[in-house]
């Protein structure tokens, strides 16, 4: 995980805190893996990142920005109305690796890969 992620999360739980005791508003974040968009394309290696995504994510697929938008809409519907202070991951499956399927701990493991 960068330093940017990991302060970014650490943000989410103070804010919640902060902000549920004083004016009672929930706050949370979504982290949401490479998606292929025109912002992304700026970048010029989401393409690169979505290869790797898909090679090594548990869910072989490639990301929807429906995907992401509806975790955004169940944060904010009464069904999340509990959660505060949580990162959701909309990744396929990615972070919860911790590590590519590509590494070299991995050598003498049979995973099996998608034709994606």
């Amino acid at each position: 995980m960068s330093s940017a992620k990991a302060a970014l999360e650490s943000d989410t739980r103070v804010l919640a805190f902060e902000a549920g005791r004083k004016h009672k508003i929930r706050v949370n974040t979504i982290s949401a893996g490479p998606l292929r968009s025109r912002a992304a394309k700026a970048i010029g290696f989401i393409d690169t990142m979505i290869e790797y995504s898909l090679a090594n994510a548990p869910l072989q697929k490639e990301l929807s920005a429906d995907e992401v938008g509806n975790a955004a809409a169940f944060l904010v519907s009464p069904l999340a109305s509990a959660i505060t202070g949580a990162v959701i991951y909309v990744d396929n499956g990615l972070n919860a690796m911790g590590v590519g399927v590509d590494s070299p701990i991995f050598k003498d493991l049979d995973i099996p890969k998608s034709k994606h």
